[in-house]
């Protein structure tokens, strides 16, 4: 089972009562920004959604979940940890699983990532989302069948015997405003070609749109225009991943919802309502491409951004009209997360802003 929720709901008191009901169903779910999405529909806050997920007893599930209050958020041993303790819970111990959902508290997402690849050593497919609250005030959360927490990260190991195929996108265009970072720490672009990072974003925005972006940061306003690096090319056309800025910091450096590196290329980004409107629908369809055998959908998971849920208001109805017609009315469950992890089609895991993530599943043939 996963479960999401809306930040109005206590985490220990839903962990529990799920818990109480189903005592043995693991599970793993974060809170959403402002609402979550089914195929009946978008539900505003407050609101709690549950997706089942039913196999044959050949399928296994093992959840673990860690507080980090007292522990070393970037600790490979950690996830060694939470991996070994859900492979015991799916008494699948030494086995690989062939899908991995991911729940964290934001800030240490991609090194939770690197960890997990290093762990199997091999890239299994990874969906999930950061736990988001809705005006960016630390009040997210994480629950599992294990405990629930404020500031930690959750695991769920999948051994399904149907098939399942994954996505990850962004839906934003590059623009011709791009430099090099020449000065960053973690989450903090502090210096573009040997500038103060937020005076060449302003800069870029205001060339670009003709818009001036004030020092008070607005989350809405902001998820216009991400950054992006180069994740990959797939026929020679490059894909993306994309952050973007929550502060702007007196001394001039942008604070950024994902890790960055100096020396790497960062272009401004943008996308059009119509495209982001439309991106969570064709993410899905580009999965489901990768259906062979052109089994029967029977479900997903899908991860949206919450940033641009905010930006496009009354349109995420339009979102889910098309990601329902997509579906075919079949079951899904969509939070709105403050990061995104998934699978891109070169098959690396990533952490990312502003993107769409997605597991399909299938009836076997």
């Amino acid at each position: 089972m996963l479960c999401y929720y809306t930040e109005e709901y206590c985490p220990e008191a839903l962990s529990h009562a799920l818990k109480s009901r189903l005592p043995n169903v693991p599970f793993i779910g974060c809170s959403s920004c402002k609402g979550i999405m089914t195929e009946h529909g978008y539900h505003e806050g407050p609101v709690v959604g549950v997706l089942f997920i039913h196999n044959d007893s050949a399928c296994a599930y093992g959840s673990a979940i860690a507080d980090l209050e007292h522990e070393s958020h970037g600790d490979p041993q950690l996830i060694q940890r939470l991996i070994d303790e859900a492979l015991q819970d799916a008494d699948r111990v030494g086995e690989v699983p062939n899908l991995i959902l991911l729940h964290a508290t934001p800030g240490c997402e991609e090194r939770y990532i690197d960890a997990i690849d290093e762990t199997f050593g091999t890239h299994i497919p990874i969906i999930g989302g950061s736990a988001a609250d809705n005006m960016i005030q630390s009040r997210w959360s994480l629950i599992s069948d294990k405990g629930a927490s404020r500031n930690g990260i959750a695991i769920q190991l999948c051994f399904t015997s149907k098939p399942l195929t994954t996505g990850f996108g962004a839906g934003y265009s590059p623009t011709t405003f791009k430099g090099e970072i020449t000065l960053a720490q973690g989450r903090l672009i502090c210096e573009i070609d040997g500038l103060p990072a937020k005076n060449v974003y302003q800069q870029w925005i205001n060339e670009h749109a003709g818009e001036s972006i004030s020092e008070q940061y607005i989350f809405d306003h902001i998820a216009r225009f991400p950054l992006g690096v180069v994740a990959g090319s797939i026929y020679q056309q490059p894909y993306y991943k994309l952050t973007h800025p929550i502060y702007f910091l007196p001394n001039g450096c942008v604070e950024l919802f994902a890790e960055i590196q100096t020396g790497k290329e960062i272009q401004l980004m943008t996308g059009s309502r119509e495209q982001l409107i439309c991106r969570a629908s064709r993410v899905v369809k580009e999965a489901n491409t990768q259906n062979y055998h052109e089994s029967l959908v029977c479900g997903a998971i899908i991860i949206h951004c919450a940033g641009s849920m905010l930006w496009l208001g009354d349109g995420i109805q339009q979102v889910y009209e098309k990601l329902n017609s997509q579906m075919n009315g079949q079951s899904f469950i969509c939070p709105f997360t403050f990061g995104e992890q998934g699978r891109f089609i070169g098959g690396e895991n990533a952490h990312g802003n502003l993107m769409i993530s997605s597991v399909i599943f299938y009836d076997s043939e």
